[in-house]
């Protein structure tokens, strides 16, 4: 009788470690973990965790990238479902910055996609994209997207095999567009990747209106081990595990002025920002002159990715205070970055205003604006609603060039970038589809596609009159834009020049660099800070000499008695 105990026993045991063992193995089957690491020209940028799930129903690719090293967005999140054919089921991107977000979701119902955008208060949809199935998502910076196209390709047949895709533009407004992708195999070779040496296939990665590059997938599991994009600088490679690097706190030497944090409030907003000034032995009695900076769109804190920080930082040696803010709902200051439409940032950018004319070492006659990029248009109102502001810097200036009508402003973009027609009508049709679904309520906040969205900031956007305001503006102008912009086509600064001379009644000027882009300097990554714009030098002496001529020199005579 014991000794049947005791096999009964031992059976039991086996049962359990055998139960165990197959969970295991299950386990490591069905879900499989990848880490990667990112460099941008050569120097550490962050890192990639992927972790794929295999279902009965479905497979789930989850993807979180920290990328504490570069200038904006430090955190990625992505999500894709799949079938077990690999037909898209849905797909989400979140990207955070300063406190602020930026959302892509795509969801596939009967085989058309339905696309959704959200970056803060703003956003962009639209329904019924049809699309092949085995249709996948794809960004060149994003390894998790290449990760279903690596595990559909037939390498034994090897040479060119493309793939259906849909690729996301730059741009927070406008659908994803049709993509085929191409992956090529040309050759075996080694890498020598954390210590190990491993045997990979090199593959050509094409896609038609993006730069090429090459991949390498592992020859043993077919796992991604490289990807390299030349023409951006970027390299992601397989690391085998978790690699965390924190920047380190850029020293500060401020020499020749002082700098402060401040707080002031709009309302029951507390906002906070950094006022800067000159140290001088004889300051003017009747103050120094001042400039505000304003920042475009998305989660913008007070430096705005170093190009405010250059400009705060070298105006003051000159004898100007600066003062620059976070956003509502950004860095430290306080509200909600999701629900701000567009006259509560104008409320905030005047707040500002008033609280730099409040400074005791301020000449509240003499300040002037400076404005970038979607904050062009937040600096012209603010100039016609404050006719005491002396002058307005206006850099890469991003104001639809027709000032009426969004869907020319889609056609212009569309001839630049060689959209086809097919494209083009779609980019419209979200335009016009997003709008009807902010007029179609009276309520600021509605869901769409599951997401919460604000309503408010693109039923102001609508009604905004460009033209309107520059005829109330009266303080002269001046254009900076670098030929070189990739975000901003220099074409805008010579409409909108053309513009202000046909309605304004205000003196402008107009300066092009030939050598720069949109933040006027080279991006500083060296793996060791966080990287950043400095502003190219010739760049701020154009700025602080057309201070010096046209709202300080010129502007005495308004005060002085005749």
């Amino acid at each position: 009788m014991k000794k049947i105990y005791i096999t009964v026993l031992l059976i039991f045991i086996l049962s359990v470690f055998l139960f165990l063992v197959s969970f295991v193995y299950l386990d490591k089957h069905n879900h499989k973990t990848f880490y990667y690491t990112i460099t941008i020209d050569g120097q550490y940028a962050g890192g990639v965790k992927i972790d794929k799930f295999i279902t009965e129903e479905k497979l789930v690719y989850k993807a979180v990238s920290q990328t504490p090293f570069l200038e904006l967005f430090t955190e990625k999140r992505e999500r894709l479902d799949l079938d077990r054919k690999y037909n898209l089921e849905d797909y989400q991107k979140e990207l955070f910055a300063n406190g602020g977000s930026y959302l892509f979701y795509a969801e596939n119902k009967g085989g058309s996609v339905s696309f959704l955008s959200r970056l803060m208060s703003a956003f962009g949809y639209l329904s019924n994209i049809p699309i092949r199935k085995s249709t996948f998502v794809f960004e060149e910076d994003s390894p998790v997207t290449y990760l279903p196209m690596i595990e559909n390709y037939d390498f034994k047949s090897g040479r060119a095999q493309g793939f259906n895709s849909l690729v996301y533009l730059p741009d927070n407004r406008i659908p994803p567009i049709k993509r085929f992708v191409t992956l090529t195999s040309i050759k075996d070779e080694y890498l020598k990747i954390s210590r190990r040496k491993i045997k990979t296939e090199n593959m050509l990665l094409k896609i038609k209106g993006l730069p090429p590059g090459s991949i390498w997938v592992a020859k043993s599991d077919r796992s991604l081990m490289m990807i390299d994009i030349p023409s951006i600088g970027l390299k992601i490679t397989r690391s085998f595990e978790p690699k965390e690097v924190v920047p380190s706190q850029r020293p500060v030497t401020a020499e020749g002025y002082t700098s402060k944090d401040v707080t002031f409030n709009n309302k029951n907003k507390q906002l906070s920002g950094t006022f800067t000034a000159p140290i001088s032995e004889t300051p003017p009695q009747e103050g120094y002159p001042a400039v505000l900076l304003i920042w475009g769109a998305g989660p913008q804190d007070r430096n705005y990715q170093g190009l405010f920080e250059s400009i705060a930082t070298y105006l003051p040696k000159y004898g100007y205070c600066v003062l620059r803010f976070d956003k509502r709902g950004i860095g430290s200051s306080g509200g909600d970055s999701l629900s701000a439409a567009q006259d509560d940032e104008f409320d905030d950018i005047s707040a500002a205003l008033n609280f730099l004319k409040s400074q005791k070492n301020v000449n509240a006659n003499r300040i002037s604006v400076i404005a970038h990029s979607e904050g062009a248009l937040n600096a012209l109102k603010l100039a016609a609603e404050f006719p005491d502001v002396k002058g307005l810097i206006l850099m890469a200036a991003l104001i639809d060039p027709s000032l009426q009508d969004k869907e020319l402003f889609l056609r212009d973009k569309a001839a630049k970038e060689k959209w086809d027609d097919e494209y083009l009508s779609l980019a419209i049709k979200s335009l016009r589809e997003t709008k009807e679904r902010a007029d179609k309520t009276k309520r600021d906040w509605r869901y769409i596609l599951g997401k919460r969205c604000y309503l408010k900031r693109v039923r102001d956007e609508d009604a905004l009159k460009p033209a309107e305001i520059i005829t109330r503006v009266s303080a002269p102008i001046l254009i900076l834009h670098g030929k070189n912009d990739a975000e901003v086509p220099v074409e805008y600064a010579a409409r909108l020049d053309k513009v202000l001379s046909e309605y304004g009644k205000m003196k402008h000027a107009i300066v092009y660099f030939g050598y720069l882009g949109h933040f006027f300097g080279k991006l500083t990554n060296d793996g060791l800070y966080r990287a950043r714009y400095d502003v190219d030098k010739e760049a701020l002496a154009n700025i602080r000499d057309w201070l010096n001529l046209n709202t300080v020199i010129a502007a005495k005579p308004d005060t002085e008695s005749p």
